[in-house]
């Protein structure tokens, strides 16, 4: 069932209209970005996945849609998020995913209780009081590291996994060293690595990685990951957006 859309709101459909997705006109709203994590994700029948800093549910709705019907559940601090990211999992009949909202430094102590053999997240991307500042507070908490910083993630992250569980990532490709540095001091260790190319005569701007808690050293770097060609996206990443 299509739930009630605002007026503030919009209703986008994606993957060949398989999926519903009501997001904010002028909040933050999901990018390619989740979509390419997702499908970096390995996640096996038994494995239950949180997401951190889930915005409006796209990540487990996406992955569900795909025929995971895993348990997951995502965290997420704005409150407006949350409420359409219910809307959305009702509205895409998705009864395997579960969201809750608050800060996860604050939820943590809780949901050690019951720990996941994966954790994921699309976290801000830039420090705070660096960068260009975004549009809107939703947009600003999404973008910057206001409310969520790297040790913080990484912090939560590790406590909240069983033991080789491990923690997917999309991040900027300029803080790579950054990232392991604060994995290894959360004993979080680099096991797959993908960097993303907008275009295969440009610059990596993004990687994608694999760790695992407690995991041993040993690191796979895999092919890179080119989106556009020829004004379009590649075969690859339009077999994204096709569920089957």
């Amino acid at each position: 069932m299509i739930e009630a859309v605002g007026q503030d709101e919009t209703l986008d459909y994606l993957c060949e209209d398989k999926l519903r997705l009501i997001q904010k006109k002028d909040g933050y709203r999901f990018s390619i970005d989740t979509i390419l994590l997702a499908n970096f994700i390995n996640l096996k029948k038994h494995e239950r996945l949180l997401d951190i800093g889930s915005g409006c549910g796209i990540m487990p709705i996406y992955m569900s849609k795909k025929g995971y019907m895993n348990k997951m559940l995502g965290v997420e601090i704005q409150k407006d998020l949350f409420d359409v990211s219910l809307r959305n999992k009702n509205g895409n009949n998705c009864e395997n995913i579960d969201f809750i909202y608050g800060d996860i430094t604050s939820c943590a102590q809780n949901l050690k209780k019951s720990p996941f053999h994966v954790v994921v997240s699309n976290p801000p991307y830039t420090k705070s009081r660096t960068g260009r500042k975004s549009p809107g507070y939703s947009r600003l908490l999404a973008r910057h590291e206001t409310s969520l910083n790297l040790p913080c993630l990484i912090s939560a992250s590790s406590s909240l996994l069983f033991k080789k569980g491990r923690f997917y990532v999309i991040y900027p490709s300029r803080r790579l060293g950054e990232l392991v540095y604060a994995a290894k001091l959360g004993k979080l260790e680099l096991k797959r690595l993908r960097f993303i190319y907008p275009k295969k005569d440009g610059k990596a701007n993004l990687f994608l990685a694999e760790f695992m808690k407690e995991g041993g050293v040993g690191t796979t770097i895999e092919q890179p990951l080119y989106i556009y060609e020829n004004c379009s996206y590649t075969d690859e990443v339009k077999s994204y957006y096709a569920l089957g």
